[in-house]
């Protein structure tokens, strides 16, 4: 006969039950592991809303092409002048130069779909349809114009394509130090590439994983940060920090700029149009890379002048690529001159020349 203790008979008995205290242990520390990896995304979440009640951002928002999208207006009287912002960037970047403005006239900056407080949007994010977004939002918010458009880097190219579909509503244009579309091949490496295009996704989905779990802000990345000068933005600022659906909505329009110069390079823009090219100072010291790229930006700004037979060119002492903040007091009196203009009011800009201010 076989044992009562053997082997066999312990295998017919089946494998012992572990203890009621065990599965409890195993329950608990997997709930909180469960709470440590939802707890601070949900408070990211909180934060965020509880930040936007904070600082509501000043403005209206209207639907367009069934997203909602933000405009913020300010002052009265004719032309009105519309701010387009820089690749990626927001109204906040225009609060040196609106306020100012909008003692002259009627002034609006607005945000792309996905940047600032407008929405994220599918599909194309090319100058095309930027344009024809703006237009509706400028419909839709009763601003019927005439319009004068400053627009700044890549901004410029927007304003470009803006004013060949609808010409008859733009009065003038005020580049600030814009992107040209012979910029592509004119300053070295600047082309697109798969990898590149490869590289930047990989570094917003990084992006989007980190604001989604929370990490972002437990680790110090979700805090305003506004320049010299715009401080009273800075809870503005730290509103649209880390919002997970905004991680990657930037792509679209990155992903697109090299075609948005194309389309900006075959636009029917500007003929006899009031035009002023405010560009960075090419003497001011900069890295050694900067010291190479900048005599060719230098000739490319000088060559927007070809753009209208009524154009000149505004050099701002001392400042860098972003004139609206280093040197937002050149920006504004180019503006003034053409609401001069258009308004009548009598000119001694001279055509055709380069200054420096």
């Amino acid at each position: 006969m076989i044992p009562a203790n053997s082997s066999a008979a312990q295998v017919a008995e089946g494998p012992r039950r572990k203890s009621p205290s065990f599965k409890r242990w195993v329950v608990l520390v997997s709930a909180a592991l469960l709470v440590l990896l939802i707890a601070p995304a949900v408070a990211n979440l909180v934060i965020c809303r509880i930040e936007q009640a904070r600082h509501p951002v000043p403005g209206s928002f209207y639907q367009v092409d069934g997203r909602q999208m933000h405009i913020y207006c300010a002052g009265q009287g004719l032309p009105t002048v519309v701010l387009e912002s820089e690749l990626l960037d927001d109204w906040l970047d225009w609060q040196k130069v609106q306020p100012e403005l909008a003692k002259t006239g009627r002034v609006c900056s607005y945000d792309r779909a996905g940047l600032g407080w407008s929405e994220p949007q599918d599909g194309p994010r090319d100058a095309l349809h930027i344009a024809g977004q703006l237009h509706t939002l400028l419909q839709k918010a009763g601003e019927t114009g005439p319009f004068i458009l400053v627009g700044a880097s890549a901004g410029g190219l927007f304003a470009r394509e803006f004013t060949s579909i609808y010409r008859v509503d733009v009065r003038g244009i005020v580049f600030v130090d814009s992107a040209t579309p012979e910029q592509i091949k004119a300053l070295p490496g600047r082309e697109d590439s798969n990898e590149k295009r490869r590289m930047r996704h990989h570094r917003a989905t990084w992006r989007w994983i980190q604001e989604t779990t929370g990490w972002a802000r437990l680790s110090g990345r979700c805090k305003g940060a506004v320049v010299k000068g715009l401080e009273l933005y800075a809870g503005l600022d730290a509103a649209e920090k880390c919002r997970p659906a905004y991680a990657r909505s930037w792509l679209g329009e990155y992903d697109d700029v090299w075609r948005s110069a194309a389309e900006a390079g075959e636009a029917r823009c500007c003929g006899d149009l009031l035009l002023v090219i405010v560009s960075r100072d090419p003497e001011k010291g900069r890295s050694a890379d900067e010291t190479v790229v900048e005599p060719i930006w230098n000739s490319l700004q000088e060559n927007l002048k070809r753009l209208s037979s009524r154009s000149r060119r505004i050099i701002a002492r001392g400042s860098g690529h972003d004139v609206m903040i280093d040197r937002p007091d050149v920006v504004i009196n180019a503006t003034r001159g053409i609401i001069n203009e258009v308004r009548g009011n009598t000119s001694e800009a001279k055509y055709a020349t380069t200054t420096v201010q």
